[in-house]
């Protein structure tokens, strides 16, 4: 048996171009789009059979790495073929429906719901910025070995002057510290707000930012821009980020992606 694998959704007044398209998911033919009736939808797909992406076979997959790492870059590539669509509606991976007809039909019934995401994000692209707080820059120079601290620390005196010297400037260095990431946060905080002043939509993923006790990354978030300003819109990011200067902050922006984050 076959299975259909669904990529995502473009709506267009043409028939999309397969022109350069990507493989697709492992194991399964070459890409080909299925046209919804009455309509101006067309779900990108690709038939699987179901001994590779079947119930079965996808438990055992999603416990492997390896197994899923090629699959999910395969359905990206595939993806971000359409980024220059209109309107193009990513599928979640691993989207699959018993054949055509099912695949069809399920984009008929929640046509409703289809249109009011695809008129928000038609014509636009995701943007992701991650601000982190520099190592480096957190000490004010380069982070020295345990060895080297510890011959720092060998003062003449006693064995207790030694010890307690170097838990004063470790206590100290812990404060600058934390000083030094709440300067950074507010600094984060600040960005955030201007950039996305620049957007048609902003969200911030909490959630990562906070994902590892001590992490360094103070900002995480996805932006809504319109196609046509991509360049206005890298230009802004430049311009705030040369603010940050001293902040001691690593500013990593990527895009333009399709709008995962809000669909």
């Amino acid at each position: 048996m076959s299975l259909t694998y669904v990529y995502c959704l473009v709506r267009s007044a043409r028939r999309p171009s397969l022109r350069g398209i990507p493989a697709g998911m492992p194991g399964g033919p070459t890409v080909r789009i299925l046209e919804i009736p009455e309509s101006r939808d067309w779900l990108i797909v690709s038939t699987v059979p179901e001994s590779a992406y079947g119930e079965e076979a996808l438990e055992r997959g999603l416990q492997q790495l390896e197994w899923v790492a090629p699959r999910a870059l395969a359905h990206e590539a595939v993806v971000e073929h359409f980024l220059a669509a209109p309107a193009v509606l990513p599928m979640q991976l691993f989207t699959l429906f018993t054949g055509d007809e099912r695949a069809s039909e399920h984009v008929v019934r929640d046509r409703r719901r289809i249109t009011a995401i695809l008129k928000r994000i038609k014509g636009q692209v995701e943007w992701g910025l991650r601000l982190t707080l520099d190592p480096e820059a957190e000490t004010g120079r380069p982070a020295v070995s345990r060895k080297r601290a510890a011959r720092t620390f060998t003062v003449r005196g006693s064995e207790g002057t030694s010890g307690a010297a170097y838990l004063a400037h470790k206590r100290d260095r812990l404060d600058l510290a934390r000083k030094r990431l709440n300067k950074a946060r507010k600094e984060a905080n600040r960005m955030y707000k201007a950039v996305s002043r620049e957007a048609t939509g902003a969200r911030r993923r909490t959630a990562t930012e906070q994902a590892a006790p001590g992490s360094r990354l103070v900002l995480d978030a996805a932006f809504l821009v319109p196609a046509r300003r991509a360049t206005a819109f890298r230009t802004a990011v430049g311009r705030h980020t040369r603010a940050l200067k001293d902040a001691g902050l690593t500013v990593s922006l990527t895009g333009p992606w399709p709008a995962y984050n809000f669909i």
